[in-house]
């Protein structure tokens, strides 16, 4: 699967110590706008633009130029950024967190994912423990990614009933 990432996505997985959830894609774009936004919040201080580089020089990730985007969309640079190289890529995903962002994508057809389906999905596939799952998903709400308690309760008994891909049979 390919997937192009905006800027908050990038920045809570950083923060919760999971960008390894990215390498569930085959190939992952993160727009240049999206990538000036991560070195704006560096350049006050955020050093998650230290990790986001390195997924990028060991090539984790590629930085691609956008194609134009439309003002009619109303989102911001980087999520216009994101969805326009969605849409020229032609990706399985675009992983933003941004409602309005999310709204666009759905309209023009794209799938967009956001950082609680992929912890999720994660866990689903078996690759962490529920209790990590959950751990990971306090981490993510203690650094201020809002979800409401009913989301959050959905999310845990999801969690809890774990589908791992199905092998046929011979």
């Amino acid at each position: 699967m390919k997937a192009v990432v905006d800027a908050s996505p990038l920045i809570y997985l950083c923060r919760i110590g999971r960008l390894d959830l990215l390498r569930q894609y085959r190939e992952v774009l993160i727009p240049e706008a999206v990538m000036d936004e991560v070195e704006e919040g560096r350049a006050r201080g955020h050093m998650e633009a230290l990790d986001i580089r390195r997924l990028v020089r060991t090539r984790v990730a590629r930085v691609v130029r956008a194609p134009r985007t439309k003002r009619e969309w109303n989102v911001g640079p980087g999520e216009a950024a994101a969805i326009s190289v969605a849409l020229k890529e032609r990706v399985h995903e675009i992983v933003i967190d941004d409602r309005a962002a999310i709204a666009v994508a759905k309209f023009l057809g794209l799938r967009p994912v956001s950082v609680p389906f992929l912890l999720l999905r994660d866990r689903k596939a078996g690759k962490t423990s529920q209790k990590s799952f959950e751990t990971d998903l306090r981490h993510l709400l203690s650094e201020g990614y809002y979800l409401s308690p009913e989301l959050v309760e959905r999310l845990i008994r999801e969690g809890r009933v774990r589908t791992v891909p199905h092998v046929p049979q011979p």
